[in-house]
């Protein structure tokens, strides 16, 4: 999707729109502008033919606070594409005009080929054609294109041939992953302290186990990691309560009531209406915060289990 902000942008520097993207040259380089909720991301395809150049790039880019002079919420060198991703708040798009400044003087300082170089075969293109790989956009010779499409095909049937993995075993791993996460989460949430990178443990905790009991690698596994993180945070808020009431037990404020009392004294108050809002209040802000933690950790995922998308620019 491209919102106004974005196609008056793109207006300034002759870029296209296309496939819910515009894309183009942007300052000499091969770039691709697109939104969603809550963000807004420029995806720049070009190569680092001395790889010590971009460890350079990465160094300087370190010693600056991207979040906060320019909202970059995230910024990935993944291969032949640099992905940059913008917090979206009112006010965006300043930031990222001011990014755009800042940034691509930096490509070119440390050698980052243009637009009119192909990622293929890295010669330089006098007549090519841009082509939109999950969504970001390539400009490549004709025959590299086609070299290009033809890997992809054959990627894609090795990976259905290869692909013996279980969703059920997967399961069980994302399962104990997020019961590992939602302990930690309880321990922290009885001592009073809500955070997001909570959520992320247990999305991440879910992920690795899904894993390593050989989880299929396919869209079902990102309903399964969201399916365990929502059972971690139930998990995690009703451990909180029960290690809350054993440190209660433990100091002597519940004198009469012993640890194997826990289950029938949540019980009890379960069916008090002003406990139970407390804890739907508190599961839904627990789900709040650990959608915030998951949102990177999803998306990565989202990107892994999909079959790679071409698709032709005009």
């Amino acid at each position: 999707m491209v919102g106004h902000g974005l196609k008056k942008l793109a207006a300034s520097h002759n870029m296209r729109i296309d496939s819910g993207v515009a894309y183009g040259s942007l300052c000499g380089y091969a770039a691709t502008l697109s939104e969603g909720a809550g963000y807004k991301q420029i995806q720049i395809t070009t190569l680092f033919p001395d790889a010590q150049q971009q460890f350079q790039l990465n160094t300087e880019l370190q010693g600056t606070d991207l979040l906060k002079e320019f909202r970059v919420q995230e910024i990935t060198f993944a291969g032949n594409r640099i992905n940059i991703v913008f917090l979206d708040n009112p006010g965006t798009m300043k930031k990222i005009e001011n990014f755009i400044e800042y940034f691509f003087p930096l490509l070119e300082k440390y050698g980052a080929t243009k637009y009119n170089i192909c990622t293929e075969c890295t010669c330089e293109i006098t007549s090519g054609q841009w082509k939109l790989i999950d969504g970001a956009a390539f400009y490549f010779h004709e025959a590299c294109a086609q070299k290009v499409q033809n890997s992809l095909t054959q990627t894609r049937e090795i990976r259905k041939q290869e692909n013996n993995d279980s969703y059920v075993t997967g399961f069980v791993g994302a399962l104990l992953g997020a019961i590992l996460g939602a302990i930690a989460w309880g321990l922290l949430w009885s001592f009073g302290y809500i955070a997001s990178i909570i959520g992320f443990v247990i999305g991440w905790l879910a992920e690795k186990g899904y894993n390593l009991l050989h989880g299929k690698q396919a869209k079902g596994k990102i309903v399964i990691l969201l399916l365990s993180v929502v059972i971690g945070v139930f998990l995690g808020t009703f451990l909180g309560e029960t290690f809350s009431l054993v440190g209660m037990i433990r100091s002597g404020e519940l004198y009469d009531v012993t640890y194997a009392d826990i289950p029938w004294v949540i019980s009890i108050l379960l069916s008090d209406a002003e406990y139970l809002g407390a804890i739907i209040g508190d599961i839904l802000m627990g789900l709040l915060f650990a959608a915030l933690g998951i949102f990177s950790l999803v998306r990565r995922a989202n990107r892994e289990v999909s079959d790679t998308k071409i698709k032709d620019l005009p």
